[in-house]
């Protein structure tokens, strides 16, 4: 009887052990992502802000306290989702944001979330972020005409199809649509 308890003993042990291994390799480490002085600015209240031509990684590590839980609470529309993704195909996305702008952080994260699911390489897309003058100190917005943000930008080639600008017009996914399959769209500013 002894050596079945030792035994039993013995097996829960290894079985614990073998599991927080198991716990363990499925951690995976935080990548921190450099983001070098050049690229920090202030806004009008003094608050460091991120200006100019930035990665992915960059916006979602600066912001993640705003981007991560907007991220996690949007949910895409699986039946656009499936319309966009063949849309996307040799399409190029510039968005243009403000790292302070309320609209930004409100839509930023979901539109990142339907290029991600929508298998676009957001970790080479172009994005930029601007000052409160919407401006960066290489002007970079200027080649985009910006007027407000944030602004996503689709372009086939270099011919820019349309843009999202601030808020959709009906929700992301079928203003994507939209604006992908070349139906008339007009961002809220559009004259």
């Amino acid at each position: 009887m002894r050596q079945f308890i030792l035994f039993i003993a013995l097996s829960i042990t290894i079985g614990c052990n073998q599991s927080a291994k198991k716990k363990t390799t499925q951690v995976q480490e935080e990548v921190v992502v450099a983001i070098p002085d050049s690229l920090l600015g202030k806004d009008w209240d003094g608050n460091e802000i991120l200006v100019g031509k930035i990665s992915y990684a960059q916006m979602t590590q600066y912001s993640a306290a705003w981007f991560d839980k907007e991220y996690d609470l949007y949910r895409v529309n699986a039946e656009r989702l499936a319309q966009i993704k063949p849309l996307l195909q040799n399409k190029t996305v510039v968005l243009i944001m403000g790292t302070w702008c309320e609209d930004s952080q409100r839509e930023v994260p979901g539109m990142m979330k339907i290029l991600n699911e929508a298998g676009y390489n957001t970790a080479e897309m172009e994005i930029i972020a601007v000052d409160e003058d919407k401006k960066t100190k290489a002007d970079l917005e200027k080649a985009y005409n910006l007027a407000y943000v944030p602004a996503l930008i689709f372009f086939d080639g270099n011919k820019e199809m349309n843009r999202i600008v601030e808020f959709p017009i009906n929700t992301l996914e079928q203003d994507m649509l939209d604006i992908l399959s070349g139906k008339e769209y007009k961002n809220a500013y559009a004259q």
